[in-house]
């Protein structure tokens, strides 16, 4: 039935537009210099007719003209568009000429412009813009026919498909890699070849739906002249018209992605004459183009963008360079050198550009993908067959182009500053990134438990201290050493990085003079000043909220350790259990639980807390005999136990058994994005069963619905799901009754606020009871699910 109705809307669009595109085109020569024209009379519209049964269709207009022997009947042959539009008294061209042929015995003034108007030739065949627009229309929607029919209905995907898909793409790069390593010239020739390809269909996309669009608007009022009503031609014209055009408007968008923004404090020379000097010299001696703006941001970390300016959509903008202020306060000047070589070799190769372009593509195909699967609107054009061909050889050649550079941008940065100093700028990287990002910034955390005030706290001052004395470098870079290169993540592991580079692992040391007092000199105190300032007004609120809660959970910690743990009630256990987990009191925390599960043998969560400590903290290798036992018996709790197998394995130096874990890990994974998904969609097929929840859960629901009187119907049913069964999902669909005053953007701003006040679980989903076919109808059906109608 669907296709049905869909056919019957093309047939009705298509055969007006031809008949439109005929309308604009002539084999003849032009009338004034055909015929000998008289008049012109004055022409009264009586009716009009259409002849089908003919060589071609032929529109005809009847009335009268008002000549010199006095009122006369007419026949009029009119264009399509003058007949649809005939009707229209204030736009009906008011008078006619005699042509004294018996063909074509009268002529209106309109038709007179319009034969005027097709002003382009070839031989004899004569046409205006209008037919070249009608033209492509007529030919493309067909097309566009064929895709809306053969598209495919949108589905969760399967987590054996998405473990599949990422196989095929690690085996695809693979196999690029290795024939890049031969041929780099290939790689590049054949990502920027599909990279073109991707443009002509998304730019041949909003080309082919641009003049649909018009087109359809254009037939819409040849339809309207049929049924004689053009308020309602107008209408059908505008509603259709919207879903083309609308495609192409954010298609266009997905493509060119909003402007760049760069992030930092940007630095000026008379600032940092020192810094530009160090700066111009690497220029020199690379012999590249200059680095426009300098920014310095919070950040461990380097970048180059060219990302900005009117090419930058081309990744062919003014260089910028970014550096993190803590990435100078860890490395000397000339450890810097190589990080800056390493960012100035992307540009320097010459690859910046094309990785950059190859990069902004990438995320435009996968924000069009999102579109292209989830959204009713695009089905006015499908490429989801394409896409999925598309972005999955784009993708590898792209990863594989991106990992390159990489190597390529390490050798030219190791031919600048010498192989040695760049093995040291990556070792400490690979050092000072992990001790950073988890060392020092818990230990500015772990004061929130004692400080109340923010204020006082500075952590960008603290730095240079941290480097000064970084504790477990051996650890760190054993760890980083390990590290191996994956598909996850377009940057080689430190240890391919040294052996592309021929070196070996330079142990940091901390320097004497840091790259930031050095280079940046006065500058540096006023960056770490701005960094804390905005650290503090960010962190403020998790801040508090982190100090309030372990001030309590220690009152709570003292006053519940003085008990007999077998006098506590079970609400106090609870507590017992939660506040000795975070004061790192490890043995009660096993013994409370113990004592939770003399009491409830059957508590999962006592269960696997006692496991955890049996296991890691005791070091009880016997505990991993039963651990398929207890994934089986706790499901939900299978990424835990998998990570503490691991965490174990590791420590102990077996890395080899921990990878079946890693492997039953990726495949939870796999699942939980599959889960997500089908709790995210509501969709055509789904099946929904009565919620099962309690009364007085039901009863604050319809309470907090009152609360927002834009909402006028509420639903709730459990949706009948799939993927991890274990966790329930909820449907909460409503329908809204605003005020005759409130705009649509008002209305959806309150519901935005009901549902971001709603203080519920990701277990509910909400969602408009109109915006799926069908769902309202469905949800009446199942008992109980009507829980709220404003009176």
């Amino acid at each position: 039935m669907p296709q049905l109705l869909l056919t019957v809307i093309f047939i009705a669009i298509w055969l007006p537009a031809v008949v439109f595109t005929a309308g604009n085109q002539s084999t003849t020569p032009p009338i004034r210099e055909t015929y000998t024209l008289k008049g012109p009379f004055h022409w009264r519209y009586e009716k009009r007719d259409i002849v089908m049964f003919n060589s071609r269709p032929e529109f005809l207009l009847h009335g009268s003209a008002n000549t010199k022997n006095g009122p006369k009947s007419a026949i009029l042959r009119a264009g399509v568009l003058e007949w649809s539009l005939s009707g229209i008294r204030s736009n009906k061209k008011k008078w006619i000429y005699h042509t004294g042929r018996d063909e074509m015995p009268f002529v209106s003034e309109w038709g007179l412009e319009h034969d005027a108007g097709l002003t382009y030739r070839i031989g004899n065949f004569r046409f205006n813009g209008i037919f070249i627009f009608a033209l492509f229309f007529s030919l493309t929607l067909p097309i566009l026919f064929i895709l809306l029919l053969i598209s495919d209905k949108v589905s969760i995907e399967s987590p054996e498909v998405r473990k599949q898909r990422n196989l095929d793409f690690v085996s695809l790069v693979k196999s690029i890699e290795s024939r890049a390593g031969s041929d780099p010239k290939w790689l590049k020739r054949k990502t920027l070849t599909l990279a073109v390809l991707g443009y002509l269909v998304v730019v041949g996309s909003i080309f082919l739906m641009i003049p649909v669009g018009i087109g359809i608007l254009a037939s819409a009022f040849v339809l309207a002249g049929f049924t004689g009503s053009n308020v309602l031609g107008a209408k059908i014209a505008f509603l259709l018209a919207l879903i083309p055009i609308g495609f192409a408007w954010h298609l266009g968008k997905s493509l060119l992605m909003p402007g760049y923004q760069y992030s930092g404090i940007e630095m000026k020379r008379k600032e940092c004459p020192a810094l530009f000097a160090y700066l111009d010299k690497i220029r020199k001696k690379t012999k590249g183009p200059n680095f426009s703006r300098v920014f310095i941001d919070s950040n461990l970390n380097a970048s180059v963008s060219r990302n900005g300016g009117l090419l930058g959509f081309f990744g062919m903008g003014p260089v910028v360079l970014t550096l993190g202020l803590p990435l100078m306060q860890s490395l000397n000047h000339k450890q810097l050198a190589g990080v800056i070589g390493h960012e100035y070799g992307h540009v320097a190769a010459k690859d910046n550009a094309l990785g950059q372009w190859i990069y902004r593509i990438r995320n435009s195909w996968l924000v069009l993908g999102e579109r292209l699967r989830f959204d009713p609107l695009w089905y006015a054009l499908r490429l989801n067959r394409f896409y999925d061909w598309f972005i999955a050889a784009f993708s590898a050649h792209s990863f594989a182009l991106s990992r390159y550079c990489e190597y390529e941008a390490d050798a030219f940065s190791a031919r600048m500053v010498g192989k040695e100093a760049m093995a040291e700028s990556l070792s400490a990287i690979a050092v000072y990134g992990n001790q950073f990002d988890s060392v020092f910034w818990r230990k500015i955390w772990d004061k929130s438990h004692h400080e109340d005030d923010i204020q006082s706290v500075r952590p960008y001052a603290d730095v240079p201290q941290f480097f000064a004395s970084v504790e477990n470098v051996s650890e760190a870079a054993e760890f980083a050493l390990k590290e191996k290169t994956n598909y996850s993540a377009t940057h080689p592991a430190i240890s391919d990085r040294l052996a592309a580079l021929s070196t070996s692992f330079k142990a940091p040391q901390a320097p004497a003079e840091s790259a930031a007092s050095r280079l940046l000199g006065a500058m540096e105190a006023k960056l770490i000043c701005r960094f804390n300032d905005e650290w503090q007004v960010e962190a403020q609120e998790n801040w508090q909220v982190s100090h309030n809660e372990f001030r309590s959970w220690s009152e709570k910690y003292q006053e519940l350790r003085e008990k007999t743990i077998q006098d506590l009630n079970d609400t106090e256990l609870d507590e017992l259990i939660t506040a000795a987990n975070r004061l790192n009191d490890y043995a009660l925390f096993n013994s409370a639980n113990r004592e939770l599960l003399r009491r409830y043998p059957e508590n999962s969560s006592a269960a696997i807390n006692c496991f955890w400590y049996r296991l890691i903290i005791e070091k009880d290798e016997s505990q991993l005999a039963d651990i398929e036992k207890w994934m089986e018996k706790f499901p939900e709790y299978l990424p835990n136990l998998c990570r503490y197998a691991i965490e174990f394995y590791n420590d102990a130096g077996r890395e080899q058994e921990a990878e079946p874990f890693y492997e039953r890990l990726e495949n939870w994974e796999y699942l939980r994005n599959s889960a997500q998904e089908e709790r995210s969609l509501i969709l055509e097929s789904d099946e929904f069963i009565p919620h099962g929840l309690d009364p007085d859960i039901v009863a604050d629901f319809v309470g907090y619905f009152d609360r927002h009187p834009v909402i006028a119907k509420v639903y709730l049913v459990q949706k009948s799901v799939k993927y991890m069964p274990e966790y329930p999902c909820y449907v909460i669909a409503y329908r809204t009754k605003p005020k005759f005053w409130q705009t649509q953007a008002k209305v959806d701003e309150q519901v935005s606020s009901f549902i971001d006040n709603s203080g519920l679980s990701q277990d509910y989903m909400f969602i408009s009871a109109d915006s799926v076919k069908g769902l309202e109808a469905k949800l009446k059906k199942v008992e109980g699910s009507d829980v709220y109608r404003r009176k």
